[in-house]
């Protein structure tokens, strides 16, 4: 049977001299395993559609219980995150993260939307990456269903006035005196950017920038979101971590 589909390619492995194996995100079947043969030499066909970052349209084969890649028509490159070392190491994460939160054969348009729309602002070169990861984590915590309230405690139900503390052990933002001593603290300005990144539209979603210190507060906050609901140990983020990009 021969199926096409459009996707972006989110992870990639060596098999065999000139095979791969790749990972693509889709909108209809979700998270695909594909076999591309020959993909690595140079005269393949499907050698530029089988790079990460690659937004394709697949024409593939189904065999005994996979799918080959017999033709792959690039949509959209993202180049621009390539010639960049920042936005690279920052995509890398994005599709690890990507690959970890999405499964096979389930539907879920609003990741693939995410993604692509994430891809397009790192690719242009003019956003701060770190700043487009944590909104891509943040965002993709809302979609999922994760998260709580972002106007006031869910212990005692007091507003917020001046920031919230997060507890990862609720899993929800709480008063200072409701938190106790393990939450941490969520500045009025990022609570701020927390709201507008849960209740924007993907067109709008990257139309802000934050100070520093908001910068690091939603890196803290999306590494803590990243690890209770995407898993731990990231070769990209180890690499991020070892770069220490500076802000």
């Amino acid at each position: 049977m021969v199926l096409k589909v459009k996707g972006i390619v989110i992870k990639e492995s060596d098999t065999g001299e000139a095979g791969k194996r790749i990972v693509i995100i889709t909108k209809e079947h979700g998270k695909m395993l594909l076999s591309a043969r020959g993909a690595k030499k140079i005269t393949s066909k499907t050698m530029a559609g089988t790079q990460l970052f690659s937004y394709c349209e697949f024409t593939l084969f189904e065999g005994k219980g996979f799918y080959s890649v017999t033709q792959a028509d690039v949509i959209e490159s993202f180049y621009g995150i390539s010639e960049d070392i920042e936005a690279l190491a920052y995509g890398a994460y994005i599709l690890e993260i990507t690959e970890r939160a999405s499964f096979e054969e389930l539907e879920n348009n609003e990741i693939f939307d995410l993604l692509l729309r994430t891809l397009f602002i790192l690719s242009k070169g003019k956003y701060n990456p770190r700043l487009a990861a944590e909104i891509f984590i943040i965002r993709l915590v809302r979609d999922s269903g994760f998260m709580g309230d972002l106007e006031c405690c869910q212990n005692c139900g007091k507003p917020f006035e001046n920031g919230a503390w997060y507890s990862a052990y609720n899993e929800e933002f709480m008063c200072r005196e409701c938190v106790g001593e393990n939450g941490m603290y969520i500045g009025k300005g990022a609570l701020k950017a927390v709201k507008y990144i849960a209740e924007s539209g993907l067109a709008g979603l990257f139309r802000f920038n934050v100070s520093a210190e908001v910068l690091e507060q939603l890196w803290q906050l999306a590494d803590e979101y990243r690890k209770i609901y995407f898993g731990e140990r990231y070769k990209t983020l180890d690499y991020i971590n070892n770069m220490k990009f500076s802000y």
